[in-house]
Protein backbone atom coordinates (compact mmCIF):
# COMPACT_ATOMS: atom_id res chain seq x y z
CA UNK A 1 0.00 0.00 0.00
CA UNK A 2 1.31 3.47 -0.88
CA UNK A 3 2.37 5.39 2.23
CA UNK A 4 1.13 8.85 3.13
CA UNK A 5 3.41 11.45 1.56
CA UNK A 6 4.89 13.57 4.34
CA UNK A 7 5.93 16.25 1.84
CA UNK A 8 2.44 16.52 0.39
CA UNK A 9 1.01 16.68 3.90
CA UNK A 10 3.23 19.66 4.71
CA UNK A 11 2.13 21.43 1.53
CA UNK A 12 -1.53 20.98 2.46
CA UNK A 13 -0.94 22.23 5.98
CA UNK A 14 0.83 25.34 4.70
CA UNK A 15 -1.88 26.01 2.14
CA UNK A 16 -4.80 25.49 4.49
CA UNK A 17 -3.43 27.46 7.42
CA UNK A 18 -2.22 30.54 5.58
CA UNK A 19 -4.06 33.86 5.66
CA UNK A 20 -5.52 35.45 2.55
CA UNK A 21 -2.69 36.39 0.15
CA UNK A 22 -2.32 40.03 -0.71
CA UNK A 23 -4.71 40.89 -3.55
CA UNK A 24 -6.58 37.57 -3.44
CA UNK A 25 -10.30 37.61 -2.87
CA UNK A 26 -12.06 35.36 -0.36
CA UNK A 27 -13.54 33.41 -3.27
CA UNK A 28 -10.09 32.78 -4.79
CA UNK A 29 -8.60 31.65 -1.48
CA UNK A 30 -11.54 29.38 -0.78
CA UNK A 31 -11.17 27.83 -4.23
CA UNK A 32 -7.47 27.13 -3.51
CA UNK A 33 -8.41 25.51 -0.21
CA UNK A 34 -11.10 23.38 -1.87
CA UNK A 35 -8.84 22.21 -4.70
CA UNK A 36 -6.15 21.07 -2.24
CA UNK A 37 -8.76 19.30 -0.10
CA UNK A 38 -10.47 17.53 -2.98
CA UNK A 39 -7.15 16.44 -4.50
CA UNK A 40 -6.05 14.89 -1.22
CA UNK A 41 -9.41 13.16 -0.70
CA UNK A 42 -9.32 11.73 -4.23
CA UNK A 43 -5.72 10.57 -3.77
CA UNK A 44 -6.64 8.75 -0.57
CA UNK A 45 -9.71 7.12 -2.13
CA UNK A 46 -7.61 6.04 -5.13
CA UNK A 47 -4.99 4.61 -2.78
CA UNK A 48 -7.62 2.53 -1.00
CA UNK A 49 -9.07 1.35 -4.30
CA UNK A 50 -5.66 0.27 -5.61
CA UNK A 51 -4.89 -1.57 -2.36
CA UNK A 52 -8.26 -3.35 -2.49
CA UNK A 53 -7.69 -4.41 -6.11
CA UNK A 54 -4.23 -5.74 -5.25
CA UNK A 55 -5.64 -7.70 -2.31
CA UNK A 56 -8.44 -9.06 -4.53
CA UNK A 57 -5.82 -10.36 -6.98
CA UNK A 58 -3.93 -12.11 -4.18
CA UNK A 59 -7.17 -13.61 -2.89
CA UNK A 60 -8.05 -15.03 -6.31
CA UNK A 61 -4.53 -16.43 -6.68
CA UNK A 62 -4.79 -18.13 -3.29
CA UNK A 63 -8.21 -19.54 -4.17
CA UNK A 64 -6.96 -21.01 -7.46
CA UNK A 65 -4.05 -22.71 -5.66
CA UNK A 66 -6.43 -24.04 -3.01
CA UNK A 67 -8.79 -25.39 -5.69
CA UNK A 68 -5.93 -27.44 -7.17
CA UNK A 69 -4.85 -28.63 -3.72
CA UNK A 70 -8.36 -29.75 -2.75
CA UNK A 71 -8.85 -31.41 -6.13
CA UNK A 72 -5.67 -33.46 -5.69
CA UNK A 73 -6.91 -34.48 -2.22
CA UNK A 74 -10.20 -35.55 -3.84
CA UNK A 75 -12.08 -33.11 -1.61
CA UNK A 76 -14.65 -32.42 -4.31
CA UNK A 77 -17.08 -30.59 -2.03
CA UNK A 78 -14.39 -28.20 -0.80
CA UNK A 79 -13.10 -27.64 -4.33
CA UNK A 80 -16.63 -26.84 -5.54
CA UNK A 81 -17.06 -24.25 -2.77
CA UNK A 82 -13.80 -22.60 -3.83
CA UNK A 83 -14.85 -22.58 -7.49
CA UNK A 84 -18.12 -20.86 -6.54
CA UNK A 85 -16.15 -18.23 -4.61
CA UNK A 86 -13.81 -17.59 -7.54
CA UNK A 87 -16.77 -17.05 -9.86
CA UNK A 88 -18.42 -14.63 -7.41
CA UNK A 89 -15.26 -12.54 -7.01
CA UNK A 90 -14.48 -12.50 -10.75
CA UNK A 91 -18.06 -11.34 -11.44
CA UNK A 92 -17.71 -8.53 -8.92
CA UNK A 93 -20.33 -9.98 -6.58
CA UNK A 94 -20.29 -9.88 -2.78
CA UNK A 95 -19.06 -13.05 -1.08
CA UNK A 96 -21.71 -14.98 0.79
CA UNK A 97 -21.35 -16.12 4.39
CA UNK A 98 -19.52 -19.42 4.53
CA UNK A 99 -21.54 -22.41 5.76
CA UNK A 100 -20.41 -24.17 8.92
CA UNK A 101 -19.36 -27.09 6.70
CA UNK A 102 -16.88 -24.97 4.70
CA UNK A 103 -13.42 -26.47 4.34
CA UNK A 104 -11.10 -25.12 7.10
CA UNK A 105 -8.43 -24.16 4.56
CA UNK A 106 -11.00 -22.22 2.54
CA UNK A 107 -12.18 -20.49 5.72
CA UNK A 108 -8.62 -19.44 6.60
CA UNK A 109 -8.04 -17.98 3.11
CA UNK A 110 -11.34 -16.06 3.32
CA UNK A 111 -10.54 -14.75 6.83
CA UNK A 112 -7.14 -13.51 5.62
CA UNK A 113 -8.86 -11.61 2.80
CA UNK A 114 -11.51 -10.14 5.10
CA UNK A 115 -8.88 -9.01 7.60
CA UNK A 116 -6.99 -7.35 4.77
CA UNK A 117 -10.10 -5.47 3.63
CA UNK A 118 -10.77 -4.35 7.19
CA UNK A 119 -7.19 -3.09 7.54
CA UNK A 120 -7.48 -1.17 4.25
CA UNK A 121 -10.75 0.47 5.29
CA UNK A 122 -9.40 1.34 8.73
CA UNK A 123 -6.28 2.96 7.27
CA UNK A 124 -8.35 4.84 4.68
CA UNK A 125 -10.82 6.17 7.25
CA UNK A 126 -7.99 7.32 9.50
CA UNK A 127 -6.40 9.30 6.68
CA UNK A 128 -9.71 10.73 5.46
CA UNK A 129 -10.63 11.83 8.98
CA UNK A 130 -7.28 13.59 9.34
CA UNK A 131 -7.70 15.38 6.00
CA UNK A 132 -11.29 16.42 6.75
CA UNK A 133 -10.36 17.60 10.25
CA UNK A 134 -7.48 19.65 8.89
CA UNK A 135 -9.65 21.22 6.21
CA UNK A 136 -12.48 22.10 8.59
CA UNK A 137 -10.00 23.60 11.02
CA UNK A 138 -8.50 25.75 8.25
CA UNK A 139 -11.96 26.91 7.16
CA UNK A 140 -12.91 27.78 10.73
CA UNK A 141 -9.67 29.69 11.28
CA UNK A 142 -10.20 31.75 8.14
CA UNK A 143 -13.86 32.34 8.99
CA UNK A 144 -12.93 33.67 12.43
CA UNK A 145 -10.18 35.89 10.98
CA UNK A 146 -12.59 37.43 8.47
CA UNK A 147 -15.25 37.91 11.15
CA UNK A 148 -12.81 39.78 13.39
CA UNK A 149 -11.91 41.96 10.38
CA UNK A 150 -15.59 42.80 9.89
CA UNK A 151 -15.80 40.94 6.56
CA UNK A 152 -18.98 39.06 7.43
CA UNK A 153 -20.00 38.32 3.83
CA UNK A 154 -16.63 36.71 3.13
CA UNK A 155 -16.77 34.79 6.42
CA UNK A 156 -20.12 33.33 5.40
CA UNK A 157 -18.50 31.79 2.30
CA UNK A 158 -16.23 29.71 4.53
CA UNK A 159 -19.14 28.80 6.79
CA UNK A 160 -21.12 27.51 3.81
CA UNK A 161 -18.11 25.46 2.74
CA UNK A 162 -17.97 23.90 6.21
CA UNK A 163 -21.61 22.85 5.87
CA UNK A 164 -21.00 21.45 2.37
CA UNK A 165 -18.06 19.34 3.51
CA UNK A 166 -19.93 17.94 6.52
CA UNK A 167 -22.77 16.85 4.19
CA UNK A 168 -20.50 14.94 1.78
CA UNK A 169 -21.39 11.21 1.61
CA UNK A 170 -17.75 10.25 2.28
CA UNK A 171 -17.70 12.41 5.41
CA UNK A 172 -21.09 11.25 6.68
CA UNK A 173 -20.03 7.63 6.19
CA UNK A 174 -17.17 8.24 8.63
CA UNK A 175 -19.50 9.63 11.30
CA UNK A 176 -20.20 7.52 14.34
CA UNK A 177 -23.34 5.40 14.11
CA UNK A 178 -25.65 5.45 17.17
CA UNK A 179 -25.89 2.21 19.12
CA UNK A 180 -29.20 0.35 19.28
CA UNK A 181 -31.91 2.09 21.32
CA UNK A 182 -29.38 4.47 22.87
CA UNK A 183 -29.36 7.85 21.06
CA UNK A 184 -25.92 9.43 21.03
CA UNK A 185 -23.91 6.27 21.67
CA UNK A 186 -21.18 5.37 19.22
CA UNK A 187 -21.14 2.41 16.86
CA UNK A 188 -20.65 -1.14 18.04
CA UNK A 189 -16.91 -1.31 18.72
CA UNK A 190 -16.85 -5.10 18.93
CA UNK A 191 -17.48 -5.71 15.24
CA UNK A 192 -15.03 -7.59 13.04
CA UNK A 193 -15.58 -4.83 10.46
CA UNK A 194 -14.39 -2.29 13.07
CA UNK A 195 -11.12 -4.18 13.57
CA UNK A 196 -12.12 -6.40 16.51
CA UNK A 197 -10.90 -10.00 16.80
CA UNK A 198 -12.37 -13.00 18.62
CA UNK A 199 -10.64 -16.11 19.96
CA UNK A 200 -11.16 -19.12 22.20
CA UNK A 201 -14.43 -20.40 20.72
CA UNK A 202 -15.56 -22.74 18.01
CA UNK A 203 -17.06 -20.71 15.13
CA UNK A 204 -15.67 -17.65 16.93
CA UNK A 205 -16.43 -15.39 13.97
CA UNK A 206 -20.08 -15.36 15.05
CA UNK A 207 -19.16 -13.47 18.23
CA UNK A 208 -18.46 -10.26 16.33
CA UNK A 209 -20.07 -10.55 12.87
CA UNK A 210 -22.97 -8.19 13.67
CA UNK A 211 -25.58 -10.88 13.03
CA UNK A 212 -28.06 -12.05 15.65
CA UNK A 213 -30.15 -14.46 13.58
CA UNK A 214 -29.37 -18.05 14.44
CA UNK A 215 -30.85 -21.53 14.36
CA UNK A 216 -30.48 -24.50 16.69
CA UNK A 217 -27.56 -25.66 14.55
CA UNK A 218 -25.54 -22.54 13.76
CA UNK A 219 -25.08 -18.80 13.88
CA UNK A 220 -23.35 -18.80 17.29
CA UNK A 221 -19.94 -19.38 18.87
CA UNK A 222 -19.63 -22.27 21.29
CA UNK A 223 -17.27 -24.18 23.54
CA UNK A 224 -17.18 -27.03 26.05
CA UNK A 225 -17.85 -25.85 29.61
CA UNK A 226 -15.75 -24.55 31.29
CA UNK A 227 -14.62 -22.31 28.45
CA UNK A 228 -13.24 -18.84 27.82
CA UNK A 229 -14.11 -16.60 24.87
CA UNK A 230 -12.07 -13.42 24.26
CA UNK A 231 -12.81 -10.35 22.15
CA UNK A 232 -9.98 -7.92 21.36
CA UNK A 233 -11.42 -4.55 20.31
CA UNK A 234 -8.12 -3.67 18.60
CA UNK A 235 -7.57 -0.55 20.73
CA UNK A 236 -8.44 0.75 24.17
CA UNK A 237 -11.85 2.45 24.45
CA UNK A 238 -13.86 4.03 27.24
CA UNK A 239 -16.91 1.77 27.44
CA UNK A 240 -20.24 2.47 29.09
CA UNK A 241 -22.09 -0.66 27.97
CA UNK A 242 -21.55 -4.23 26.80
CA UNK A 243 -24.34 -6.37 25.34
CA UNK A 244 -24.18 -10.13 24.88
CA UNK A 245 -26.77 -12.36 23.21
CA UNK A 246 -26.90 -15.92 24.52
CA UNK A 247 -28.40 -18.74 22.47
CA UNK A 248 -32.19 -18.37 22.76
CA UNK A 249 -33.79 -21.04 20.60
CA UNK A 250 -35.27 -22.72 23.70
CA UNK A 251 -35.67 -22.13 27.45
CA UNK A 252 -32.22 -23.16 28.61
CA UNK A 253 -30.30 -20.96 31.07
CA UNK A 254 -26.60 -20.18 31.26
CA UNK A 255 -24.10 -19.36 33.96
CA UNK A 256 -21.19 -17.08 33.09
CA UNK A 257 -18.73 -14.44 34.24
CA UNK A 258 -17.80 -11.40 32.14
CA UNK A 259 -14.49 -9.62 32.64
CA UNK A 260 -12.80 -6.64 30.99
CA UNK A 261 -9.20 -5.49 30.73
CA UNK A 262 -7.32 -2.52 29.26
CA UNK A 263 -4.15 -4.52 28.57
CA UNK A 264 -4.88 -8.27 28.73
CA UNK A 265 -3.00 -8.52 32.02
CA UNK A 266 -5.24 -6.96 34.69
CA UNK A 267 -8.86 -8.16 34.59
CA UNK A 268 -11.98 -6.81 36.29
CA UNK A 269 -15.20 -8.80 36.66
CA UNK A 270 -18.17 -6.63 35.68
CA UNK A 271 -20.96 -9.21 35.55
CA UNK A 272 -21.80 -12.71 36.70
CA UNK A 273 -25.01 -14.71 36.31
CA UNK A 274 -26.22 -18.22 37.11
CA UNK A 275 -29.50 -18.52 35.17
CA UNK A 276 -29.16 -16.08 32.29
CA UNK A 277 -31.08 -16.09 29.01
CA UNK A 278 -31.15 -14.05 25.78
CA UNK A 279 -29.69 -10.50 25.81
CA UNK A 280 -27.40 -9.54 28.68
CA UNK A 281 -26.98 -5.80 29.35
CA UNK A 282 -23.86 -4.84 31.28
CA UNK A 283 -23.65 -1.16 32.24
CA UNK A 284 -20.16 0.25 32.83
CA UNK A 285 -18.96 3.54 34.31
CA UNK A 286 -16.57 4.77 31.64
CA UNK A 287 -14.38 1.70 31.96
CA UNK A 288 -11.09 1.60 30.03
CA UNK A 289 -11.36 -1.58 27.94
CA UNK A 290 -9.59 -3.26 25.09
CA UNK A 291 -10.30 -6.90 25.95
CA UNK A 292 -13.61 -8.56 26.85
CA UNK A 293 -13.56 -12.05 28.33
CA UNK A 294 -16.55 -14.39 28.73
CA UNK A 295 -16.10 -17.42 30.99
CA UNK A 296 -18.82 -19.99 30.32
CA UNK A 297 -19.68 -21.93 33.48
CA UNK A 298 -23.07 -23.62 33.09
CA UNK A 299 -25.89 -24.65 30.75
CA UNK A 300 -29.11 -26.21 32.03
CA UNK A 301 -29.41 -28.40 28.91
CA UNK A 302 -25.93 -29.73 28.18
CA UNK A 303 -22.20 -29.03 28.68
CA UNK A 304 -21.81 -26.52 25.84
CA UNK A 305 -21.78 -22.73 26.20
CA UNK A 306 -23.24 -20.67 23.30
CA UNK A 307 -22.94 -16.96 22.49
CA UNK A 308 -24.58 -15.45 19.42
CA UNK A 309 -23.11 -11.92 19.53
CA UNK A 310 -21.03 -9.56 21.67
CA UNK A 311 -21.43 -5.77 21.37
CA UNK A 312 -19.48 -2.93 23.00
CA UNK A 313 -20.45 0.76 23.15
CA UNK A 314 -18.47 3.81 24.20
CA UNK A 315 -15.85 6.08 22.70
Amino acid sequence: MKRFSHGLGIVIVLLMTCSLPVGATAEETLENYREAFEKRMNDELDEQGNAARELRGKYLEALRKLKIELGRAENLKGAAQVVDEIELIEDGEESEELPDTADPKFRRVREYWERGLTDIRTARNKKLKTTVSLYLKALDTEKRRLTRAGKIKDALLFEEEEKRVKSLPEVQAMAEVPGPNRPGEVRDLALFSNGARASGANDERHLIDGKIRHSDRGGFAWGKIPCTFDVDLGAEYTLNRIRMLLYEADNRRYGYRLLVSPDGEIWKEVQSASRAKSWQEIELKNEKVRYIRIKGADNTENRNFHVVEVEAYGS
